[in-house]
């Protein structure tokens, strides 16, 4: 799997848990971080290197949809 494939992974999932909780601001990290651990314990994936590597996007009100 390709760090461009587990970073669109990650944002999706992100989005999806910031979108579940109501859209807060400010809290882009924390869904970014949750994302990411429940993609790594789901596809057994050590993303901890990959995060020095890919920029996390901010999760805000203006945040692209799918």
């Amino acid at each position: 799997m390709s760090a461009l494939t587990t970073h669109e992974q990650i944002k999706d999932r992100a989005y999806t848990l910031w979108e579940a909780d109501g859209r807060p601001e400010g809290r882009d990290k924390h869904y970014w971080e949750s994302a990411e651990r429940q993609l790594s314990e789901e596809l057994g994936l050590d993303l901890s290197a990959e995060q020095t590597e890919v920029e996390q996007p901010p999760l805000v009100a203006g945040f692209p949809s799918h």
